[in-house]
């Protein structure tokens, strides 16, 4: 396994950037495994002749401790949370097929590359208040139960086979992830995929008996998956604000996020001017753990596959708080 991955915004024809639009995320990228430095053979000191009955002087101490507070590097990550933002605006029809049917290898992907992974959640949120869901989770940000509408799978997906409203490797992933992810095209045209984003995250919705409860855990890597063909015009912040509610909720350990932004991206290929910009400047923030593509390239696979790879990179580069 190849751990040294560039820029994924850096990667290919699918993001359609150059150099000049990379930015870091703040700090820096941090990857490794510290642990105890491999000792060398044993020496024997002198200090002094048995004629001067000299004895051996205390020896030097290499042990190395930790640095008091700071971050400590696992081997690998050994749960994921993936929370699915899906545009379900009027345009929006093909793109959810497209993203259905690459799901399942994409899942199966994951779940052969990712050996360390004991348990993964997947929950999916749209990019406006969505009425057909259940009640409690109708609010932006809300993971989706039941779909209703136009375009839409129209059945009721969940409770989920562990009684959340998140879908586990418990669950029958194809047919479930079918189910939630096919919101329709009955959404508003102002998106909001940010704000739905960071409502997700946040725990605003996570209390006892809320609708996310469970879903966003402390130990797991969280990867986002943003897909939309507009730019977010109408969410509350900006970039800068969203990277920092998003690393938040991570305990503020950037490392720890993937995000995975399918849309329409700067000189890309959707020929349109309703280029996403601010969700491109967020993604390249999270620098290696940020990958765009172009959500016009008609075939999902490949980008999936880079998205595995950077997911791999990234769990085993798992920071344990």
């Amino acid at each position: 396994m190849d751990t040294t991955t560039g820029p994924p915004g850096m990667q290919g024809d699918a993001t359609g950037l150059d150099d000049s639009e990379t930015t870091d995320a703040p700090g820096g990228s941090m990857s490794g495994t510290t642990g105890d430095p491999e000792s060398s053979d044993e020496t024997e000191t002198e200090s002094g002749d048995d004629d001067d009955g000299g004895g051996a002087g205390p020896g030097i101490n290499f042990d190395l401790h930790p640095v008091p507070d700071s971050p400590f590097y696992d081997t690998s990550c050994g749960m994921v949370d993936f929370l699915f933002v899906i545009d379900n605006s009027g345009s929006m029809f093909d793109e959810q097929i497209a993203l259905i049917s690459n799901f399942p290898a994409f899942i199966n992907g994951i779940e052969n590359t990712l050996d360390s992974v004991d348990t993964i959640h997947v929950g999916v949120t749209t990019t406006d208040d969505y009425v057909p869901n259940v009640a409690g989770c109708q609010l932006l940000g809300s993971l989706v139960v039941k779909t209703g509408g136009s375009d839409s799978s129209n059945s009721t997906c969940g409770p989920y086979i562990e009684d959340t409203n998140y879908m586990t490797e418990m669950d029958d992933l194809g047919a479930k992830f079918s189910c939630a992810a096919q919101v329709g095209s009955g959404g508003s045209a102002a998106e909001r995929p940010m704000q739905a984003m960071v409502n997700a995250v946040s725990g605003l919705y996570g209390g006892v008996d809320e609708c996310n409860e469970g879903f966003i855990r402390d130990d797991a890597l969280l990867v986002i998956i943003v897909i939309t063909d507009e730019p977010d015009l109408s969410s509350q912040g900006s970039p800068v604000t969203w990277f920092q509610d998003v690393v938040d909720a991570k305990a503020g350990i950037p490392e720890n996020v993937v995000v995975v932004s399918l849309i329409n991206t700067p000189g890309g290929n959707c020929g349109l001017n309703d280029t996403a910009q601010s969700i491109a400047d967020f993604t390249t923030m999270f620098g290696a753990n940020g990958f765009m593509a172009d959500i016009c390239i008609p075939d999902f696979a490949p980008i999936f596959d880079q998205a595995i790879e950077i997911i791999d990179v990234a769990c085993d580069n798992f920071v344990v708080d």
